[in-house]
């Protein structure tokens, strides 16, 4: 997994999140210097910071304080199971960065699937991709299934807003789109509200419709968006819905169909 964290850099990657990453090969109690002896994937990620190991130090402190590993005394630490630590809580700290809202959106839920979410098709952690990665947000462990990660402010619709418009139709001339998580999500109360997936198989060239394209004045001038229509499609609800006031752990079915 060393591996996953190289293939994130330039570094629009948190340290703590490229720390955890690169701890999940290493037995279930580890030390510090074990953590040391394979930190060139970050070192190679952050390439202009001299303090790799002092961010390491501070990237477990918030990784303890965030209930993924825990303290054990003189230097190590101890990871904790995943069922201890998921929850439908959203940090949106993970995109202090960013001014956007819809790139608050996108880092944020990303970070959540990441910590959250395990590959519907073979059962191993999801990874964040780059930002720039064309019709692909996060990668399973092992390399073979793409998805899309859509954050939708509220419950999700029969309509999704999708990426541009002519890599979609092109990728879809030759095979098939990746699967794609629609996470609805409630920003007052930082929560995940539901989480499910479409097979990118459903998705046929005859459900993208193109949209207006952006005005001359805009940034992007020109660019044609895509939404695509989910009326009819079967969608797997992988975490929700979670209406419940305990938001702490899981609320609702773990997997199941939802009636669109």
């Amino acid at each position: 997994m060393a591996e996953s964290v190289d293939r994130q850099r330039p570094a629009n990657v948190p340290w703590p999140i490229a720390v955890s990453f690169l701890i999940r090969p290493l037995p279930d109690e580890f030390g510090l210097s074990d953590v040391y002896a394979i930190a060139d994937p970050v070192r190679r990620a952050f390439p202009t910071n001299r303090h790799v190991e002092a961010k390491i130090r501070q990237s477990l402190q918030i990784l303890r304080d965030r209930g993924e590993i825990a303290f054990v005394g003189r230097g190590r630490y101890r990871k904790l199971a995943a069922a201890e630590r998921r929850s439908v809580r959203i940090d949106f700290s993970e995109a202090a960065n960013y001014v956007s809202a819809s790139q608050v959106a996108r880092v944020a839920i990303e970070t959540w699937v990441a910590r959250n979410v395990v590959c519907w098709r073979c059962s191993t952690p999801l990874i964040p991709l780059p930002a720039n990665e064309r019709l692909k947000d996060v990668v399973c462990q092992t390399g073979e299934h793409d998805v899309q990660v859509k954050a939708h402010l509220g419950v999700a619709g029969d309509r999704l807003t999708g990426a541009a418009f002519a890599p979609m139709a092109r990728r879809l001339e030759v095979g098939t789109l990746p699967d794609y998580l629609v996470v609805s999500y409630d920003k007052m109360r930082a929560i995940v509200l539901l989480a499910e997936y479409i097979d990118g198989a459903s998705l046929a060239i005859e459900r993208l419709v193109a949209r207006k394209p952006l005005s001359a004045g805009a940034r992007r001038a020109g660019w044609v968006g895509a939404t695509i229509d989910l009326s009819g499609l079967e969608r797997r609800v992988v975490v929700g819905p979670s209406f419940a006031p305990d938001v702490d752990g899981w609320s609702g079915s773990a997997s199941g169909d939802r009636s669109p």
